[in-house]
């Protein structure tokens, strides 16, 4: 291998030529740390604005299956009740169930009937 014959010269211009160098450097060094760390905090702000969204849109959807949920509920409700009050509309209709209900709820008799009503 071949010995290096040349020297660096050691005089004030290549010492203010290496601090330059040197200085610059160091310059790009913190240039890009102080652009990472930007980019950095800009993920991190864009990240946690993102979040706050996915978690706000959480709530309101298990807000609204809540109130589906309930919607449901009380439509069965109101469902029972209706099929009721159908079938109750049908007895009215019916000549025999009418005259049993007046005779038990307002103690309705015909002509010569006699009405006895016992003590439990």
């Amino acid at each position: 291998m071949a010995e290096k014959r040349v020297t660096r010269l050691d005089n004030e211009y290549t010492r203010v030529v290496d601090q330059q160098s040197q200085f610059q450097r160091e310059e790009r060094k913190r240039v890009h740390i102080r652009r990472a760390s930007i980019i950095l905090g800009l993920f991190l702000v864009i990240t946690i604005a993102l979040g706050i969204q996915l978690w706000s849109t959480h709530r309101q959807i298990s807000k609204v299956d809540n109130q589906i949920r309930s919607a449901k509920v009380t439509l069965q409700k109101k469902q029972t009740q209706n099929k009721e009050l159908t079938q109750k509309q049908k007895l009215l209709k019916d000549p025999t169930y009418l005259q049993e209900l007046l005779r038990s709820k307002y103690n309705y008799a015909k002509k010569g009937e006699i009405i006895y009503n016992f003590v439990k």
